[in-house]
């Protein structure tokens, strides 16, 4: 009889009323039931009430992260070097500054709404260093700017040039070509966090420029109209460019975030880097090992554990890195050549702290285990993305994690932003290896316990294999 002949029909399997082993089947309301539908029931129950209380804690964490970023703006540094006030003072002659003061004000009022930045400006020491003397030009104030900038010191800088009054009244009055974007220059760093600068240094500094330059402006046709050859004076000051909009703005972003294809590398990318290694946790430790387990030594069976998926990592992370090399993406802004090396070694880094907490944690808690790959996942995803400057204090926690640190030394390889990698490197190189080591005391524990338990099943065998040979013997004593 062929084996197809002994297959069930269609029809048989929706019939049946007995199991290929001949039990009987019921339905799902019969009271043979009782006591295993109470039984699922119960632990249906259990299941969904954990569920919910983990979804209430778990989530909790990233929509908190969220949630005092418009009143945290402030955290958002920008420094204000008001150079045009130097250059001429309130209250000198011939022109007193009009920017500098118009951008105070503007300032001023911008503190009393929601969301704003965090104003303060330059000291008056080194504001002086940055003066113009017969010696010659002091501090260059754009090096200076460019520097607090990319050391992140700052989220930005803005400059009120030195003759920002001084050189739209020589366009006035002498004729002399003024360049409006001259007056005022703003330097950020958008590849630092794109989704800050965009939505808040950026866009708010723009706006407050913007405003600034209005209200100067307006100061400044008062004065022209006040002078008795106001006509001449606008004649002169339209052919040199000095008194439509004379006060504008120029932005310098020292490290924009250009290659689109480097996003996924440097936030949601690296979420797959937690849901791959995931991946070998399970399938080696519900597939792979068991297949060997029992014939290995104590010391084998630890190697095993830990050298076979620190070798699936360096594989894993090398194919995780091509794919951002395939999409063009350059890795060459900051290492030169060497960057996609170093790029791949942070990723295998990284898979490696994020996957020896799984296989540790994976032993601890067998079946419970998603529900810590959930809470692993959020931890870690709640802070990767945004600022965490911009978040409560709580998730400050975020700087001693894989993640964060992943995605802060991609955008230094990637973006050229500030180099942070020995930091980078030395928090997951510290997961890494106190989760390898916890691995291997864990496996040799439950090793001991295994045996243990074995040795006292056996030695309870003997005892009663011993009992009943007593109890045969004393009969054939009374016989």
């Amino acid at each position: 009889m062929s084996p197809s002949s002994t297959s069930p029909s269609i029809k048989d399997v929706f019939t049946s009323k007995e199991t290929p082993d001949g039990k009987p089947r019921v339905g799902f309301f019969s009271v043979d039931l009782f006591k295993a539908k109470r039984e699922w029931a119960k632990l249906t129950f259990m299941t969904f009430g954990m569920i919910t209380v983990f979804m209430f804690l778990f989530l909790s964490i990233y929509f908190g992260s969220y949630y005092k970023q418009i009143p945290r703006a402030d955290h958002f540094s920008i420094e204000l070097l008001l150079l045009d006030t130097i250059a001429s003072p309130v209250g000198s002659s011939p022109h007193p500054a009009i920017l500098g003061l118009a951008l105070r004000q503007a300032v001023s009022k911008a503190m009393q709404t929601q969301p704003h930045l965090g104003w303060y400006e330059a000291d008056q020491a080194t504001l002086q260093m940055m003066r113009v003397t017969p010696g010659g030009q002091g501090l260059d104030p754009f090096e200076y700017a460019t520097q607090r900038v990319l050391n992140q010191d700052v989220w930005g800088v803005v400059i009120v040039n030195a003759n920002a009054t001084s050189g739209v009244w020589a366009g006035l009055t002498e004729g002399t070509m003024w360049e409006p974007t001259g007056a005022m220059t703003f330097l950020y760093e958008e590849a630092r966090n794109f989704y800050a600068a965009g939505q808040y240094v950026s866009r708010l500094t723009t706006q407050l420029m913007t405003s600034a330059g209005l209200s100067a402006a307006t100061e400044l046709s008062s004065q022209i109209l006040a002078l008795g050859n106001a006509s001449a004076v606008l004649t002169t000051g339209a052919e040199a460019g000095a008194v439509v909009a004379p006060f504008s703005y120029n932005l310098h972003n020292l490290r924009p975030f250009d290659q689109l294809a480097g996003i996924a590398g440097t936030t949601v990318g690296t979420i797959y880097l937690i849901i791959f290694t995931f991946l070998i946790s399970v399938t080696w430790n519900t597939k792979g090992l068991p297949l060997i387990q029992e014939q290995l030594t104590m010391g084998s069976e630890v190697l095993v554990k830990i050298l076979i998926p620190f070798v699936a990592y360096f594989w894993l992370s090398l194919h995780y890195s091509l794919i951002s090399l395939a999409f063009l993406v350059n890795f060459s802004r900051e290492f030169g050549k060497g960057g996609f090396v170093v790029y791949w070694m942070l990723n295998w880094i990284t898979m490696s702290a994020l996957g020896f907490v799984m296989e540790s944690v994976y032993l601890w808690l067998g079946p419970f285990f998603p529900f810590f790959l959930v809470f692993w996942v959020i931890i870690n995803v709640s802070v990767a993305f945004i600022d965490i400057a911009d978040a409560a204090t709580f998730y400050r926690y975020g700087y001693f994690l894989p993640i964060w640190n992943s995605v802060d030394g991609a955008k230094c390889i990637i973006f050229a932003t500030k180099n942070h990698l020995v930091q980078n490197f030395a928090v997951n190189l510290g997961w890494m290896v106190v989760f390898m080591t916890l691995l291997g005391i864990t496996v040799f524990r439950q090793r001991k316990t295994k045996q243990a338990s074995m040795m006292k099943e056996k030695w309870e065998e003997m005892k009663k294999e011993d009992e009943k040979e007593g109890g045969q013997g004393s009969n054939r004593a009374r016989e």
